[in-house]
């Protein structure tokens, strides 16, 4: 009998890059033939932002309560100690409610718990938990005491770890349980980024709740070069507190006639398709998403080498070009370089999307968890 896998999340109605994952992992494992139930710790909005199958179940444990609202009760002094205690209180047992309610007599069931944030109180007799880490070890600076007890005994309750970088696979083994590196894939359309007409156009995407996608330093980097290239359009898409900032920095610039900023993008693949050159400046990463999805659609990648993520994905001079972190010349340097240089610009265009396929598409990376899941 096949067992029963369940995605636990904080609040799959969120638009960022982990409901993405979790939702292109649904639906694969939907089609190996798995039972497969998206469990949401808490519901934001109406609607998930992403394509859900429809043989997938999508189960709300507090279906009238938001993150937002549940984390306003939070102590916040105490924010980054006692809420994932709190919080393990208020879904565990809901959680394993609904999952003995639906288990078939004699399945296995086996929770894919996407944040080490949200792992359960306690464990239960039937129910295996894999842990996947979307993001980077979070522990490095909680070397000792109680802070990092606690927050390292949550943990120890998965039965497997994932990590997506081999660069972090060593700080997660400190923990005591068997890690594996487990990249996310990409669902491959073979005819993303066929057939289309290129705009000169320089794209970004990302959520703008926190500083961390780093328009800002994107913005100031295009500001170097936007008037010797003015026939090029930096747009930036995504939705969040920090967007006005964003705009404001346009305007005090005056380059609102070379950088346009959207709000979140419900079809990002229509501005892949659009678009020339992909360029991410983030703070930081974990395992960035729209790097596999630009990529796969033929854009060749610009991105600062942050932890984690981009000197993974891209093969610098081959598929994209690899910044120092920080240094804004180096980085309009190589946004001019793809932009005066079509030939240029089409060989990495032809290897990036070559280059994902082969090491990120949803076959190959979907084998590995199979075999993953068969252990268990």
């Amino acid at each position: 009998m096949k067992k029963h896998l369940f995605l636990l999340t904080t609040d799959i109605t969120l638009d960022g890059g982990v409901e993405r994952v979790v939702c292109n992992l649904a639906n694969s494992f939907t089609r190996h033939n798995y039972d497969v139930d998206i469990i949401s710790i808490f519901k934001s909005d109406n609607d998930v932002k992403y394509t859900v199958d429809n043989l997938v179940t999508v189960k709300y444990l507090f279906e009238e309560e938001s993150y937002a609202s549940f984390m306003r009760h939070v102590p916040l002094s105490k924010i980054q100690l006692i809420w994932r205690y709190l919080l393990a209180i208020k879904f565990t047992h809901p959680l394993y409610k609904y999952i003995c309610s639906v288990l078939k007599p004699g399945q296995k069931g086996i929770i894919l718990c996407n944040s080490y944030l949200i792992t359960p109180l306690y464990r239960h007799k039937d129910i295996k938990i894999i842990g996947l880490d979307h993001s980077r070890y979070p522990f490095q600076n909680l070397t000792k005491g109680y802070k990092h007890w606690l927050h390292t005994y949550m943990v120890r309750k998965f039965d497997i770890i994932t990590t997506l970088n081999v660069d972090e696979l060593s700080k997660w083994k400190t923990l005591g349980k068997p890690v594996v590196v487990m990249p996310n894939f990409i669902p491959v359309n073979e005819n993303r980024g066929e057939n289309v007409i290129r705009e000169k156009t320089v794209l970004s995407l990302g959520r703008m709740n926190t500083p961390q996608k780093g328009f800002d330093r994107l913005i100031e980097i295009y500001a170097k070069i936007a008037l010797k290239h003015s026939d090029w359009t930096l747009k930036i898409f995504g939705s969040g507190k920090y967007q006005p900032t964003y705009i404001k920095q346009i305007n005090d610039l005056n380059l609102q006639n070379y950088i346009k900023i959207y709000d979140f993008t419900e079809s990002p693949d229509l501005e892949y398709k659009k678009a020339s050159i992909y360029a991410m400046t983030s703070r930081e990463e974990g395992f960035s998403m729209v790097l596999l999805e630009a990529g796969l659609s033929g854009l060749p990648l610009i991105a600062y080498d942050v932890e984690f993520g981009p000197k993974t994905i891209i093969k610098d001079g081959e598929t994209g070009f690899v910044i120092q972190n920080g240094d804004t010349n180096a980085f309009a340097c190589a946004l001019e370089k793809l932009m005066v240089d079509n030939e240029l610009r089409s060989r990495m265009s032809a290897s990036v999307k070559e280059d994902i396929k082969n090491r990120y598409s949803e076959n190959i990376i979907m084998e590995r968890w199979i075999n993953l899941i068969n252990t268990l």
